[in-house]
């Protein structure tokens, strides 16, 4: 303000033939326009951004999501969101079981619970157990497959009788346990949970099941 006359600033974007703030520098408005007929950019912090349409969009939709239950998730249909692994009678030391459950096409899974339980009863093996997501990259030295395990260390049960845990998904859930998390576990379409066990004491003297079960509903996908 200057003796009661306000000076404009000039926050107009004038066309230019590479957007040397836009990531990657390469792209050229020109060939965007030709791949694309059109694009969408706006002003961040004085230059110019394309707009993501992911963040725009997509991201908010996954909130969305969750506002509309098609399904229960609660272990009852085995292969659908319950996995059981059997120890054989006799199964040596080492000997190791794995299993998985796949998100369906067209579904997405909202998780407040994944649950684990490794049976010895009537048995002297001893048990390790453990459960991988594929949507998580595992950093380990030599990393699984599978994805990267829940759990650090890998359950254990020791001979006789049966021990559940529970990795739990939610607003107040460290609360319970520190290892939980405070948001809901978002699986879409083709996600992978994988049960891992392993005999690790002495060799089976009775046949166990023990089993993977998820806790929570499915929703319509409304994210890719």
């Amino acid at each position: 303000m200057d003796m009661g006359q306000q000076k404009l600033i000039d926050k107009t974007i004038h066309p230019l033939t590479t957007v040397s703030s836009i990531t990657p520098a390469n792209f050229t408005i020109a060939a965007r326009n030709a791949a694309y007929g059109s694009i969408v950019i706006g002003d961040y912090k004085g230059a110019a951004r394309f707009v993501d349409l992911n963040k725009l969009v997509n991201l908010p939709l996954a909130w969305t999501e969750q506002q509309h239950i098609l399904g229960i998730l609660d272990g009852r249909e085995e292969d659908y969101d319950l996995q059981t692994l059997t120890v054989a009678d006799g199964a040596v030391v080492g000997t190791s079981y794995n299993g998985s459950l796949t998100v369906p096409s067209g579904q997405v899974w909202f998780l407040n619970a994944v649950e684990v339980v490794l049976d010895t009863t009537a048995s002297a093996h001893g048990l390790t157990g453990n459960w991988h997501c594929s949507l998580w990259t595992d950093r380990a030295a030599t990393p699984s497959s599978y994805g990267q395990p829940f759990y650090g260390t890998s359950l254990v049960r020791a001979a006789g009788g049966s021990t559940t845990w529970l990795a739990e998904f939610g607003p107040i859930a460290t609360a319970w346990l520190i290892t939980n998390k405070t948001v809901l576990l978002r699986l879409p379409a083709g996600a992978v949970l994988t049960f891992l066990i392993t005999t690790t004491t002495a060799a089976a003297t009775a046949a166990v099941a023990c089993t993977l079960s998820v806790k929570g509903f499915t929703t319509p996908a409304l994210v890719e």
